[in-house]
């Protein structure tokens, strides 16, 4: 059996973000699909949850349960974020 590790972070759009709000709607409104689906390719079972952050709209957070390691994970989320602009903080 391969262990499964938890990853939570926060997801969230900079104040300066020149993104209009119907697309940065439509990103968070469709962050869960959208991560499991790049994390599908190296880990068909990982799990994403996504929940509201109490900072606003533009702000959620995110737990992952994945086989992948911490660097597979980051590289993941470092594409993520380059391609979307947002930016990607992890939680303790």
């Amino acid at each position: 059996m391969t262990e499964k590790t938890s990853f939570s972070f926060e997801v969230q759009y900079p104040a300066h973000s020149a993104a209009p709000q119907a697309e940065r709607d439509q990103l968070m409104d469709s962050l869960e699909p959208s991560l499991r689906s790049l994390l599908a390719a190296q880990d068909s079972r990982a799990s994403v949850m996504v929940s509201d952050s109490h900072r606003g709209d533009d702000n959620k957070l995110v737990e992952l349960v994945t086989t992948l390691d911490e660097p597979q994970v980051a590289k993941i989320l470092k594409a993520f974020s380059e391609q979307h602009g947002v930016s990607v903080t992890a939680l303790e």
